[in-house]
């Protein structure tokens, strides 16, 4: 019996306090898709005018300088080789993928290096 109330108990637990261990879901800022990867940081993929931008800023929503990050982006479609681009500068807290086109279903990865040197990844599929 005693057995069971701990169970019982340790479920109800995890039903109201599960959201609070839910640490990386993040609602997208710019409309687009908020990757999957590290949670120190978070990575947004937004296509905007037919240019794909990648937003960058910290799990606290503060927006990252993009002018001390450096980047990379690498598009997976199961259709074509895979395409990685450099990530240029687009604005405060933007870079942009020049040259990327995505499709639906296609994996989009970044790959993020801050001036402390610290490399962050975040992963998406393209859905928009």
């Amino acid at each position: 019996m005693k057995t069971l109330t701990l169970v019982v108990a340790s479920v109800l637990n995890l039903l109201v306090f599960g959201n609070v261990w839910a640490h990386g879901d993040h609602e997208p800022t710019y409309g687009g898709t908020v990757g999957r990867g590290d949670d120190e940081i978070v990575i947004e993929f937004v296509m905007e005018k037919g240019t794909l931008n990648v937003y960058v800023h910290d799990e606290e929503g503060k927006p990252l300088a993009t002018k001390n990050i450096t980047g990379t982006l690498t598009l997976v479609s199961p259709q074509r080789p895979a395409q990685e681009v450099k990530l240029v500068s687009a604005g405060p807290d933007k870079f942009a993928a020049p040259g990327v086109k995505p499709a639906q279903g296609d994996r989009m990865r970044a790959r993020i290096k801050l001036s402390t040197g610290e490399e962050f990844e975040s992963v998406a599929l393209f859905t928009k």
